[in-house]
């Protein structure tokens, strides 16, 4: 069963290890089928610790949603992101890329069972959805802009597309790329990362013509 670390959070030690162990039997059985004497036994604390902090099962959901996306949103997620798009100056548009790949690669290895959890979430709930929506993807547009602006300035980017259609076109490259190593990885084979890196960002670049008039500057 997969693990998660939440020590990052100010959280006390027995509602720590609950969490946790409720997220590797979520992200495993779902909510439906987990049992809470199951998340005990993973926890190491009697069942009946778990209700000295969470009421119900629902409980123990709301309270990982809310300790996860503050955990993904924060230090994990947007800190990183921030430092390589907005400390740029000196790299071109290449490095930079595979500094977030690498970095978000290393990000859902880190996260994935509380992902998986938040995600399914997403799907049925609308106040996990607005959550995420107001705490990740409003902030990570704000930083693109700003990303966005410079590279323009430098001619490293086009200034004719509004930055939200770039950052769609870049996220989700990026996201089926580490959905297909995570999810798939067994039916592709993906040997040389930094080689599929480069594969990918030339079509982030260049886009899928062939022998493009002017490639742009990169």
């Amino acid at each position: 069963m997969e693990k998660i670390d939440l020590s990052g959070l100010n959280l006390p030690e027995k509602e720590q290890k609950i969490l946790e162990a409720a997220i590797g039997v979520f992200s495993e059985k779902g909510f439906s089928a987990a049992t809470t004497s199951e998340i005990a036994k993973n926890a190491g604390v009697a069942e009946g610790t778990i209700f000295r902090y969470f009421k119900t099962k629902k409980d123990i959901m709301r309270g990982i949603l809310i300790q996860g996306i503050q955990l993904i949103s924060g230090k994990l997620v947007m800190e990183p992101v921030e430092r390589i798009l907005l400390s740029s100056e000196d790299k071109d548009l290449r490095t930079i890329l595979k500094e977030l790949l690498y970095d978000r690669i290393k990000l859902v290895d880190t996260v994935f069972p509380i992902a998986r959890v938040i995600l399914t979430e997403v799907l049925l709930n609308e106040e996990v959805r607005e959550a995420v929506y107001q705490n990740i993807i409003t902030r990570a547009i704000k930083d693109f802009r700003i990303f966005h602006r410079k590279m323009a300035e430098k001619g490293l980017m086009r200034d004719d597309i509004e930055p939200e259609i770039i950052f769609r076109s870049i996220l989700g490259n990026m996201a089926m790329f580490i959905a297909q190593r995570k999810l798939f990885g067994d039916k592709f084979k993906m040997d040389d990362l930094d080689k599929e890196f480069d594969k990918l960002i030339d079509i982030i670049l260049y886009g899928l013509v062939n022998n493009p008039a002017t490639p742009p500057k990169v």
